[in-house]
């Protein structure tokens, strides 16, 4: 119990600084502010589920990529009331998902059960680019970083949630979609998109993930047992005597 409010503690984070960014988004645009708030609360969201329910790494390590993205508002931002908030709940969430309460959650070793690093990977891409291209974006391509930005959490739900489209979403769509927006974009958050886009798309052809989407299914065989060797229970359940004949 306790180390699920510990790291509930990232999602509060994320909040708070989403409502500082409403009150006064500071240096950024309504875009870049809108694509922030909805990058820190995907990632932040995700993250504390994942820590909570499966103690993975890849949660906690998502977690705390969080909070350095609220690190760096707090440095851009205006100081005010909700800028005191916002970093008072920061150092406590750091503080959580250092703690040894949480850390001793989390797994050492991947899971035997789980799917492979790589099925991992492009999720985790789209759900932390949109903050980064938040922080890094301007205000004459808005419309291209909304497109891009927005689209990519429900690209990373459609193929973590195994729903129609989520793989070639991955492979094409949005890869496709986001390189032929980048020269819109400007130098920085062109390259970002860009190199985002082609580390998700190289990543979704790989056959782990092809086999993490699509488990490959086996045609399953039956064998007769002698009634001689079943248990006598179940031979009372189906009504069978020791000889396999009906009662």
């Amino acid at each position: 119990m306790r180390s699920s409010l510990l790291a509930a503690s990232t999602l509060l984070a994320a909040l708070v600084w989403t409502i500082a960014l409403l009150f006064d988004g500071g240096p950024f645009e309504v875009a870049q502010t809108v694509l922030i708030g909805v990058g820190i609360l995907a990632t932040a969201t995700v993250a504390t589920v994942g820590m909570i329910v499966v103690g993975g790494r890849w949660a906690h390590r998502l977690g705390l990529t969080a909070m350095t993205i609220t690190v760096v508002l707090a440095i851009v931002r205006d100081i005010d009331l909700m800028w005191i908030a916002g970093t008072i709940v920061t150092v406590i969430a750091f503080v959580a998902l250092l703690s040894p309460t949480t850390t001793a959650r989390i797994r050492k070793l991947p899971s035997a059960s789980g799917p492979p690093p790589l099925a991992v990977a492009p999720p985790i891409l789209l759900l932390i680019l949109p903050a980064l291209l938040g922080l890094v974006g301007n205000s004459s391509t808005s419309w291209a970083l909304l497109v891009i930005g927005l689209t990519a959490p429900n690209a990373a739900f459609l193929y973590s949630r195994v729903l129609p489209g989520g793989l070639i979403g991955i492979r094409l769509v949005w890869p496709l979609t986001t390189l032929a927006l980048t020269p819109l974009l400007g130098w920085i958050p062109g390259v970002l998109a860009g190199a985002t886009a082609i580390a998700v798309a190289v990543t979704a052809w790989n056959r782990a993930v092809k086999a993490s989407y699509h488990p490959p299914r086996e045609q399953g065989t039956t064998y007769r047992i002698p009634p001689e060797l079943a248990p006598h229970e179940v031979l009372d359940a189906a009504e069978i005597d020791e000889r396999g004949h009906r009662r």
